[in-house]
Parts: C-alpha cells; structure tokens; sequence
C-alpha cells in the first residue's frame, strides 16, 4: 500500500465515525450489538466495548468500496456488512500474525521459561475473568500472595508451550484484551525416591552415599524410604530459610499469609553447608564440609501453593534441596526438610 493510499483509508476511517469517545455509545445501536454478538460469540459487554475500540481506531483495517461489492453479496447473506467483515479480516489476521510470531519464537530452550499471568479478580471485570480462567490450561498452577497493601493477589503459572496456546485462545474471544504477564524462572525441584540426591553437602555419586551402602542401612529406620525424605510432593515439609526470608512480613507476603495466619519461625541449625554472597548483596547458600553450620530460621510449608510461590520467589538461580534440620530450641530434635542452594556454578570469589 502506497502513503496516498494509506492516507485515504485513514480519512475514509476518521470519515466513518467522525465522533468523541464520550458520545460513541450513541453510534452503537441494538442492531450492531446483535450482529456483532451472533458472527463473533461476543457476549454483550464484550461487542459493545470491542465496536467501540474499533471504530476509535482510524488506523483499523478498511477495505475500497470496489473490493466490498465483490463479495457483497455472499457477505451480507452469510450476516454480515462491510464493518463487521473489515473486522473479520483484521481478526483473521492478528490471530495468524501472533500464531506465527509465538511460534517461531518459541525455541526448544524456551520451555524451560515461565510466565507469570495476573489473574485480575475485580468485579467490574467478571466476565473477562471468566473468559480468561476458560482459556488456560486445564491443570492450572495458581499462586498466591499478597501485594504490597496487603490485598489478595494471584497468578497462574504458564510454560512457554501454554503462553502460546491461551494467547491464541484468548485472541479469538477477546481480539484487544492485553495480558499482564511476566517471563519468570523457577527454582528446581527434583527430590529422587531412590537416593539422597539432592541433599546439602552431600555428592550421591560417592559409594558412602548410595542407598546400598552398610552404614547407611544400618542408620536407617525399619522403613528405608526414610532415607529418602522428604518425598517430591510430601506436604506439610520443613524448609529452612536464610537471608530476606527470615522477615516473617516477606515470608507471609510471598507465600499469600494474612494477619490472622502470621508466620512462626522455629530457630534452626544446619550443617553441610556455608553462606556466600550473590553479586555482592544476596544471601546464598553452598556445599560444604561435614562440619560446617549455618544459623538460620525453620518454617513449615503447608501445601504446594506455598511452595509454588517460594520457588517463583527464589527464582532459576536456586534449586530446592534435602538438609537435616536441627530445631535448637528442642534439643536433640532434627527433621529432615528443604532449603534453597544456589546452583551449581554460579558461586564465584566472594
């Protein structure tokens, strides 16, 4: 298309529906909300504030009055006029143009990324809620917390492979509806149900720490699964926090506790372990030797919400890993449990 052109489509649009947004309900009538409804599956709100973003648009998609009396006909008997039809092509187009971008974008690695997605739950905005939790997948993973007035707030968490496919399922029920959403990582959990791997200062590949070894068999219970815990998706679990989470305020901000549910620590010891520092400013843990210790506080994680929440907060940088916590105000009392080690390699000179 050649700027003359562009030019007069633009005029031609402004032409249109040359009014204020103040006074562009008046230019919707019944017989436009109905047809927009029954060609688009828009529910009433939904065409009525989609007419009125399009016809807002001078820059929208227009067809000549010679190319819309080719296909008059056959159009209009299918229901629709020239205005519903420029929106068709324009719809048509956006969702094979975002189809195509999300695609080639998404390389293998990209799986690996998360996305944080706002669930909004205002009342004023049901209906697109409701649309919105219909197009995302069927296993949902939501995570709660609390903003920074204290109010309730939710995401779901998306795949690379799942942001493409409730975009595209989002652009045919809601063509102007602009997500909020955020790539993340997610710190690693992987805890395997038949070796210590992973557990804090502790190589699984040395013949000391192999399930099969005498010493092992012999410092086990009658149940040898008791080695292996906590088990992947065993809940309630101890974690043992360090650094920023030891605020009760940020612990409860993360994991979405209210006033009524504050946090109580339990003070807490564990070994094979040290602190170093991350960039200079960031608390992290790393392997150690057998008779290192670090201070610390423990908490007990009620359900995977709450750890779903603390993972998105720590981030890729960390990987969720076993320790034997040692509860110092209950002597001779340990717990097996979790806590955040900095991955591997990612630790320089302090």
């Amino acid at each position: 298309m050649d700027l003359l052109a562009a030019c007069e489509d633009l005029a031609a649009n402004v032409a249109a529906f040359d009014v204020t947004e103040d006074d562009l309900y008046v230019y919707i009538s019944e017989d436009d909300l109905k047809m927009w409804q029954m060609l688009f599956g828009f529910s009433p709100g939904l065409a009525f504030n989609t007419i009125k973003a399009w016809r807002a648009d001078f820059t929208r998609l227009a067809i000549s009055e010679e190319a819309w009396l080719l296909v008059r006909e056959a159009k209009m008997a299918e229901g629709y006029n020239k205005e519903t039809y420029e929106f068709s092509l324009w719809r048509a187009q956006m969702i094979l143009k975002d189809s195509r971008t999300s695609i080639n974008k998404l390389e293998a690695k990209d799986e690996e990324a998360k996305y944080l997605l706002q669930l909004k739950t205002d009342p004023s905005s049901m209906i697109e809620y409701l649309d919105l939790m219909r197009c995302l997948p069927k296993k949902q993973t939501i995570l709660t917390g609390l903003d920074d007035h204290g109010n309730k707030a939710e995401f779901c968490l998306l795949t690379g492979s799942q942001k493409v496919e409730f975009l595209q399922a989002m652009s045919k029920k809601r063509p102007f509806y602009k997500p909020t959403m955020i790539r993340t990582s997610v710190a690693a959990k992987d805890l395997s149900s038949t070796s210590l791997y992973p557990t804090l200062g502790i190589s699984t590949t040395f013949p000391q720490f192999r399930p099969d070894n005498h010493h092992l068999e012999c410092a086990s219970t009658s149940d040898s699964t008791s080695l292996f815990r906590p088990a992947q998706n065993e809940y309630p679990v101890w974690y043992f926090f360090y650094g920023t989470l030891t605020d009760p305020s940020k612990l409860s901000r993360v994991i979405g506790l209210n006033k009524e549910h504050p946090v109580v620590y339990e003070r807490a010891i564990i070994r094979r372990g040290r602190l170093c520092t991350l960039d200079g400013k960031y608390l992290s843990l790393v392997d150690a030797g057998e008779h290192s210790k670090v201070d610390g506080w423990a908490y007990q994680i009620k359900n995977q919400d709450e750890e779903d929440s603390l993972r998105v907060y720590e981030t890729g940088v960390y990987e969720v890993v076993r320790c034997t916590i040692e509860l110092a105000n209950k002597p001779d009392a340990k717990v097996q449990g979790l806590t955040f080690r900095l991955v591997d390699g990612l630790f320089g000179p302090d």
